[in-house]
C-alpha cells in the first residue's frame, strides 16, 4: 500500500496543472492557500498532427484558483503521509487531482477565449486579405483547439489554440494604404500608371495599371490614352482585395506592402 501511494503521488505531481487566468474575485485566500508554490512558466504539450513544444505560459493564466488548491491538497496530503494517516492522504490526493483537473479545462477555456478574440482583430485588421494563408491554418488550428476541448482533451485544445495565437502574433496590424496619389514630375520619379502600381504601397504588381486606368478614365486628359497623365493629377488608387485605403500618399510616410 505504500509503495503504491508514493507511486501514485508522484504521478500526480507530474501531471499537476500547470497554468489558468483566474479572475480577481476567484482567487485563493491566502490563509487557505499557504505555503504556496507558483505554477512553472512553461509546459510541454502538442496538438494533432505537430510535434510538442515547449510555450510560456502568462503567470496570471497559470496560477488559477483551480491549480492553487490543488497545491494546497497536495500539501495536505503529504503532511497526512508523513503523519501515517494514509487513509486522510490518498483522499487529499484524490481532491487535489479532480482540481487538477479544473485547472488543465479553465487553461483551455481561456486560452481558447484569447485565440477568438485574436482572431476577430486579425479580421478587423484585413489579415484575410494581406495574410490569407496564415489566417486560414490559424483557423485550422482554432476549429482543432474546439474539436479537442469537445471531447475534454484539454492538453491537445491548449496546445491547438497556442498554435493560433503563435500564428496571429506574426501579423502585422495593417496601416491604411494610400486611396489617392498625386503624379509627380517625370524626369524624377518617372511617374506612370505602370510604374505607380507596380510601387509597394500601392500595388506591388505593375500590371495593376489597369485598375488605376478604369477608376481615374473620366479624369485623364484623353480618356482613351492610360499614358497621358501630367504632374499635379491626382489619381484614385481603388481596392482591387478588398483592402482598405484612403488619404493623399505622402512622400516620406511608412505605408504596408501590399
Amino acid at each position: 500500500m505504500k509503495r503504491f501511494f508514493v507511486a501514485m503521488m508522484v504521478v500526480f505531481l507530474c501531471v499537476m496543472p500547470l497554468f489558468a487566468q483566474s479572475a480577481p474575485d476567484e482567487s485563493v485566500s491566502p490563509s487557505a492557500a499557504t505555503p504556496i508554490e507558483a505554477a512553472p512558466s512553461s509546459v510541454e504539450a502538442s496538438a494533432a498532427g505537430s510535434a510538442p513544444f515547449t510555450f510560456t505560459v502568462p503567470s496570471d493564466l497559470r496560477n488559477n484558483r483551480y491549480y492553487l488548491e490543488s497545491v494546497r491538497l497536495n500539501k495536505l496530503a503529504q503532511e497526512m503521509y508523513e503523519l501515517g494517516d494514509y487513509d486522510a492522504s490518498t483522499e487529499y490526493a484524490q481532491e487535489a487531482l479532480v482540481y487538477a483537473e479544473l485547472s488543465d479545462k479553465y487553461v483551455a477555456e481561456h486560452t481558447m477565449i484569447n485565440a477568438e478574440a485574436k482572431l476577430a482583430w486579425a479580421e478587423s485588421v484585413q489579415a484575410t486579405v494581406r495574410y490569407p494563408d496564415e489566417y486560414s491554418q490559424a483557423q485550422t488550428y482554432w476549429e482543432e483547439a474546439r474539436r479537442e476541448y469537445a471531447a475534454e482533451r484539454w492538453n491537445a485544445a491548449i496546445a491547438a489554440a497556442h498554435n493560433a495565437l503563435a500564428l496571429l502574433a506574426t501579423f502585422e496590424a495593417a496601416s491604411r494604404l494610400p486611396g489617392l496619389y498625386m503624379v509627380r514630375d517625370w524626369k524624377s520619379t518617372k511617374d506612370c500608371l505602370w510604374n505607380i502600381a507596380a510601387m509597394p504601397w500601392a500595388y506591388n504588381d505593375p500590371l495593376q495599371w489597369t485598375a488605376i486606368y478604369e477608376a481615374n478614365r473620366s479624369i485623364l486628359p484623353r480618356t482613351d490614352d492610360p499614358d497621358l497623365v501630367y504632374p499635379g493629377l491626382v489619381l484614385t488608387l481603388p481596392s482591387v482585395k478588398g483592402e482598405i485605403r484612403e488619404g493623399l500618399w505622402v512622400e516620406g510616410a511608412e505605408y504596408p506592402d501590399f
